[in-house]
């Protein structure tokens, strides 16, 4: 089997590197060899390499390289050929073969210099090296080259002046119209301004991602000239800046929308006024499309996804274009609308002003001549820079030739000194048997060893069993603990009141609770007095078990003050509670007493006057009205004994319908995350509140999940939370 191999390898190797020459040279045979050397290669010589080896080696992770070197091999053939073959899926190929490559060699030499391996060095792992620097060579010959990055910045140069002069001609119609008398038109009038209108919002979109897009990689300000000074050929290369821009925030998609709404009003001023038909969305093709092989793209993919930079920015020109052009030829088909005198009228205006155009258009004519002169001349360097590259892939293909056939002459040379080492060998297995003897005693010694081994086991296995019977003890009183606290989470959901109050009193309202634990020291609450509604978020100190306990009481005094005794008054009630706090813990402000308290937001909304009544103890309320918050502050003292006990004053907000209350505590604004591990805070809280207010509560409270989940990130959830929002 290992002569079988050694020929299949000798014929497979020299033919795959003459199919590489021919197909590089363009000469016939090129696929018939290519794909019989491949073909003999990976399904002769690798697996009778494979199967050869493995029984070589007993090692597992021996045979793990060994399993993964057949793995890339066969991989790095199929898509060499298939790439060179221009066949589908050679890409994919190629790119695996590209990630397969240097985990190989690291698995190589971890073996070698760990001591692990036991397997001989292979001539197969030094024709793997040769072919991944022909890979690299070949996938580097595809890349985009200078040439074309600079044929790119001179259509974009074009694009500007042409876009320029167009803009200019079509505000000199849109003046002349302006002058003219259409009093009597209203409705020509009308499509004139929708036009106008329509055209500068696509404008203004487009110079937005233009400009953005060019600030994004780099830092240049907006309007910085385009240019390959400015930015380099790296940049203006490259092709993940523009589909992580324009994709990943989907801001090619808006640009379609835009565009295609662009479209729908065309339409419409074509219809109103019955205009020709052929120039309603000139050059755009916003629909998706599918390829060859059935796979359905949209129309930002195509035209953004893994492009050159300044493929993605002469886009963005053309389409700037594309509207100027439409936008020019309805205009035209409106002026048609005119009367006779207005219409001679404004086109003698408009001669008027285009003669003083004349000569810098005959100037930009010269230059664009002159651009296509540089065009050509850039084409022919391309051509001669291939022609060069070609030349140097053949010589490298003669060189790997000559070096196969040094690496084979090497490799019999050494097969024939292995075969005068095996003789060797043969005589030194005499010399083994002798001492197998030896050996046989030395056995005996290792099995009475063995017999004290055993008996240490028994005594190893006999712990064992105790450490067991106190594993299972520990899990006992676990679940029993767990139990205990399962019980007390349902008791402090039946305390927390129902959301049927609120359905019936406001407009829409969001209720975000996230214990850190099972149960929570943060809770909300409210009840209705007679036409006065009572809502208060709390958050007591600790959280857990501990957290729970005083988030009991509070709801319990809550009762009290608020249902029983019937205040309504947010300051006066906060006064009760601090009082009823501080009796039921025996609080006397003595030297390291425990400062166990509760912080609360409380407003009382009275459902009549819509007047609001606010105090608060470290948390404070917010007010969003017409997109503007605004913070109603808390006096920063606690429920409990403090160094300041001054009266809760009570705050009074005349509400307006539409406005929306958010009160909470501090849990969501501390939690720590992000890429630097910081607290979310306050600020950042009050801007999403704001940012999302004209979104319904059912949505706020989505978002308001999502943003802190994504926030927090993996790390552990520090404090409780509750966030309460009505809208009135």
């Amino acid at each position: 089997m290992k002569k079988t191999e050694r020929i299949l390898g000798i014929v497979a190797v020299p033919v795959f590197v003459l199919s590489v020459l021919f197909k590089l040279l363009h000469w016939p045979g090129s696929s018939v060899l290519m794909g019989v050397s491949v073909l003999v290669f990976n399904l002769g010589y690798l697996p009778l390499q494979l199967i050869r080896e493995r029984r070589l080696v007993s090692s597992l992770l021996d045979r793990a390289y060994l399993v993964f070197r057949f793995v890339t091999l066969f991989i790095i053939m199929f898509s060499f050929m298939f790439k060179l073959q221009h066949w589908p899926g050679g890409g994919i190929l190629l790119m695996i073969a590209s990630y397969l490559i240097p985990l190989y060699i690291i698995f190589y030499f971890y073996l070698r210099i760990k001591g692990k391996g036991k397997i001989p060095f292979q001539w197969s792992d030094l024709l793997m090296t040769v072919i991944a620097y022909t890979i690299y060579l070949f996938v580097t010959r595809t890349m985009v080259s200078p040439n074309v990055v600079k044929g790119y910045v001179i259509l974009e140069e074009q694009y500007i002046k042409i876009n320029a002069g167009l803009e200019t001609a079509n505000n000199m119609i849109y003046s002349s119209l302006d002058s003219a008398s259409l009093d009597g038109n209203l409705e020509l009038l009308e499509s004139i301004r929708e036009l106008r209108k329509m055209s500068a919002e696509v404008h203004r979109k487009n110079e937005i991602l233009k400009s953005g897009f060019i600030a994004s990689f780099h830092n240049n300000p907006f309007g910085k000239a385009f240019n390959i000074s400015t930015f380099g050929n790296s940049y203006l290369a490259s092709s993940s800046e523009s589909s992580a821009y324009f994709m990943e925030n989907a801001r090619g998609t808006e640009l379609k929308y835009s565009i295609r709404e662009y479209m729908k009003g065309i339409e419409r001023i074509h219809r109103r006024h019955n205009l020709p038909a052929s120039l309603i969305g000139t050059g755009f093709d916003v629909d998706d499309y599918t390829d060859r092989w059935g796979n359905t793209h949209s129309w930002e993919h195509r035209i953004f996804t893994n492009v050159p930079v300044a493929s993605a920015i002469t886009s963005l020109s053309w389409i700037e274009q594309v509207v100027l052009l439409t936008e020019r030829g309805t205009l035209n088909h409106l002026a048609g609308l005119l009367s006779q005198a207005e219409e001679v009228r404004m086109f003698q205006e408009l001669a008027a002003r285009e003669s003083k155009l004349a000569i810098d258009l005959k100037e930009n004519e010269i230059l664009r001549i002159s651009q296509q002169k540089e065009l050509q001349r850039i084409q022919l360097e391309k051509s001669q820079s291939e022609l060069s590259q070609a030349t140097t892939m053949t010589i490298l293909a003669f060189a790997g030739i000559v070096f196969v056939l040094i690496l084979l002459t090497i490799s019999t040379r050494a097969y024939m000194l292995k075969q005068k080492d095996n003789k060797v060998l043969a005589r030194q297995k005499e010399e083994i048997a002798g001492k197998n003897e030896v050996l046989y005693q030395r056995n005996e010694e290792i099995l009475a060893q063995r017999d004290e081994i055993e008996a240490q086991r028994d005594e190893i296995e006999a712990q064992r069993n105790m450490v067991s019977l106190q594993k299972e003890e520990i899990e006992q009183t676990h679940n029993e603990i767990s139990s205990s606290i399962d019980y007390a989470m349902r008791l402090q959901d039946a305390m927390l009141p129902g959301t049927e109050l609120l359905k019936n009193q406001f407009a829409d309202h969001l209720v975000l609770f996230r214990p850190k634990q099972k149960v929570s020291g943060d809770f909300y609450w409210w009840t209705q007095v007679e036409k006065s509604v009572v809502i208060v978020a709390a958050d007591c100190t600790g959280h857990g078990v501990p957290g729970a306990f005083m988030s009991l009481l509070g709801a319990s005094l809550l009762k009290e003050v608020v249902r029983k005794e019937g205040i309504t008054r947010p300051g006066t009630i906060l006064d009760r509670i601090r009082e009823e706090v501080i009796v039921t813990l025996n609080q006397t402000g003595a030297m390291g007493e425990q400062k166990d308290g509760i912080d609360l937001a409380m407003v009382t909304i009275h459902t009549d006057s819509l007047k609001c009544e606010f105090a608060g103890a470290n948390n404070p309320l917010y007010l969003v009205r017409k997109g503007q918050l605004t913070e109603y502050k808390a006096e920063l003292m606690p429920l409990s004994h403090y160094q300041r006990m001054d009266p809760f004053p009570t705050h009074e907000i005349q509400l307006e319908k539409e406005d929306q209350l958010y009160l909470s505590s501090d849990g969501y604004a501390d939690q720590f995350g992000g890429k630097n591990r910081k607290k979310f805070k306050y600020k950042a809280f009050q801007e999403l509140i704001t940012k999302h207010s004209g979104s319904s509560m059912q949505k706020q409270h989505q978002v308001l999940l999502d943003t802190i989940l994504q926030w927090q990130g993996k790390n552990e959830q520090i404090d409780d939370m509750v966030i309460v929002g009505i809208k009135i």
